[in-house]
């Protein structure tokens, strides 16, 4: 933990005395909250505009530049239901007990998908930015390709944290694209997790995530206001799947609360294979098959 939160310190201090900082960001969501920072690797070379490029368009032009990194980004996460599916079983182990109903614990489909409290994440690469005409602040108007590294210093697993310090390495493509009347975020990614608890086997995994909402739709439409995610993982010793989610979320735009304002509904399914675990992980047991329900409000 000392050595993640001085490295963290060297590089946020870093980021508050580079000349080159471009600015600060943040986002809250009750699944993944987040701040971060954005250094200018290129100053002789302006960010490329990609307003008025298609999706497509967005993609080839990263993939294309992927190899000529214009921005260092250092992000500081934390993931609050997983925190509050801590809390609650750490001070009420009889009511989590108590959940379960012919053997389902309705809290875990609250909390499941997220085996970190937080981390801190450093990404290298190529971004390009969506100007919007409406706002001054390009704030999550931004699209990524290039390395990213995220570290933690606990797992979860069944609303319990065990100590181990990990680390991921993956390539990603991501962007989030906030207009006015419709907003799109998408993720492509592939990379490796390497525990340094033994308990918890290092995985290879590959996944995908799109979402979309048009305000200007009929709430019940599917095609424009969903979102969907896949997520497969092997064990990188054994090359035997350990890990597989497929999730799937309708949202409603809440127009009468507000501009931007919806509620979106989750609903996955999360696999967890015999080689997630070793040791007395193992012994404890293993949820193979875990129901995921995901209610969210966004603003």
């Amino acid at each position: 933990m000392q050595k993640i939160f001085i490295l963290f310190l060297f590089f946020g201090m870093w980021g508050l005395c580079a000349d080159d900082l471009v600015e600060y960001d943040y986002e809250l969501d009750v699944y993944y909250t987040n701040v971060s920072a954005y250094i200018d690797l290129d100053k002789n070379n302006e960010i490329v505009d990609g307003t008025s490029y298609s999706e497509e368009e967005i993609y080839s032009s990263l993939l294309l530049n992927s190899f000529k990194p214009n921005i260092f980004l250092i992000e500081a996460a934390i993931h609050p239901m997983g925190i509050a599916g801590l809390y609650f079983r750490q001070n009420n182990e009889d009511m989590y007990d108590r959940s379960k109903i012919h053997g389902f614990n309705w809290i875990k489909p609250l909390t499941a998908g997220f085996e970190e409290p937080y981390s801190i994440s450093f990404f290298i690469g190529r971004m390009l930015v969506f100007k919007n005409k409406e706002q001054e602040h390009i704030g999550k108007n931004r699209a990524f390709i290039g390395t990213l590294v995220t570290l933690g210093n606990f797992t979860i697993k069944d609303n319990r944290a065990y100590h181990d310090a990990w680390s991921v390495l993956e390539f990603k493509l991501k962007g989030t694209r906030d207009k006015k009347d419709r907003d799109l975020d998408w993720s492509f990614r592939v990379g490796a997790c390497v525990h340094d608890n033994h308990d918890f086997a290092n995985t290879l995994y590959i996944g995908a995530r799109r979402s979309s909402i048009d305000y200007k739709k009929s709430e019940w439409s599917f095609v424009h206001n969903s979102a969907f995610s896949v997520m497969l993982a092997t064990s990188a010793d054994s090359f035997k799947l350990s890990d597989a989610k497929v999730m799937l979320e309708k949202k409603w735009p809440l127009r009468s609360w507000g501009e931007k304002v919806s509620f979106g509904l989750g609903i996955g399914y999360l696999y967890s294979g015999d080689d997630k675990y070793r040791g007395k992980l193992s012994d404890e047991g293993i949820d193979n098959h875990q129901l995921i329900f995901r209610p969210n409000l966004t603003w």
